[in-house]
């Protein structure tokens, strides 16, 4: 059983664990390239098992009410529910703070595009065919939310488990293959 952790960064920079991270993606995945040091926009978050960062996300909320998400899973640890565990606190994050939406795109030459477009349908995200962008309502009154003291604690993870999504077109989606 893994556990992970939450950590938000104070000043974030790009640094060994970051680049070791988004090197593990595949190629064309990402547009990260920042320089060894270098301050990062928006707000970056640590996925850890331990003491090692297995997982990153980043909230970028210049957008007003709304705000884009990125998420990367060490390629050596997808599977595990890690892309789970920071797309949940991701979101937790942007209700915390009012969001209305969150935005993720998925670049045209993510090798894995189709898969990762079908994981975040899964997690209730749309869009539409002419967009790369997927949005998701996150500020639901009604939706069950942990308090902050809960976003931010360990939490379990057994293995083969992962959050579970509703496809908005009503079309069934097996949750059990897209694991990231």
């Amino acid at each position: 059983m893994t556990t992970l952790t939450w950590e938000r960064e104070a000043r974030p920079v790009w640094d060994a664990d970051k680049a070791r991270i988004a090197a593990s993606a595949p190629d064309g995945a990402l547009g990260l390239d920042f320089a060894d040091g270098a301050e990062l926009p928006g707000d970056w978050f640590l996925a850890k098992d331990g003491e090692s960062v297995v997982g990153l996300g980043v909230l970028d909320t210049t957008w007003g009410g709304d705000a884009e998400i990125t998420l990367v899973v060490d390629g050596s640890r997808q599977g595990e529910g890690i892309g789970s565990f920071v797309m949940d606190r991701l979101e937790q994050e942007a209700r915390t703070r009012g969001i209305n939406y969150v935005y993720n795109t998925v670049r045209d030459t993510h090798p894995q595009r189709d898969e990762v477009h079908d994981w975040l349908v899964v997690r209730g995200y749309w869009g539409n065919e002419r967009d790369a962008s997927l949005r998701k309502r996150v500020d639901d009154v009604g939706a069950e939310q942990p308090s902050p003291a809960q976003a931010s604690a360990p939490v379990a993870v057994p293995p083969g488990s992962r959050s579970r999504g509703e496809e908005e077109s009503g079309d069934y989606v097996d949750v059990e293959s897209h694991r990231y």
